[in-house]
């Protein structure tokens, strides 16, 4: 798989996650209601991603697009835990994630891809 290909299954999906939430504050449930897309659409992305990563990939991948908000979250307000202690928030660090180094990870597209595609099938 390329990187090309990787963006063309996240980015319409989260293209779609967008057009949805906009169409649900103009009054249409597309969560819950009649038609409820959403709850299918999930479904097919995530067949998709099992179909081509390994159970740590997808978590990676949910990872980035639910915790992380597409890699926008600003993780800066939040306290950080590491070994079990309370790291003081610290205004610099944005990034969410890190790899065993230190080394922030799955903060971007790109990042998220370098990071997972050593778990692709």
């Amino acid at each position: 798989m390329k990187y090309e290909d990787f963006l063309g299954i996240l980015l319409p999906y989260k293209k779609f996650q967008e057009d949805t939430s906009e169409l649900n504050s103009l009054g249409f449930d597309f969560f819950e209601g009649k038609y409820q897309l959403v709850d299918s659409v999930y479904k097919l992305f995530q067949n998709t991603i099992k179909t081509l990563f390994t159970k740590e990939g997808v978590e990676w991948i949910e990872w980035f697009i639910y915790e992380s908000d597409w890699g926008m979250k600003d993780w800066s307000q939040k306290p950080r835990m590491i070994d079990g202690k309370l790291i003081e928030k610290d205004p610099s660090d944005v990034y969410g994630a890190r790899d065993e180094n230190g080394n922030p990870i799955c903060y971007s597209f790109e990042s998220l891809w370098e990071h997972v595609k050593q778990y692709t099938k």
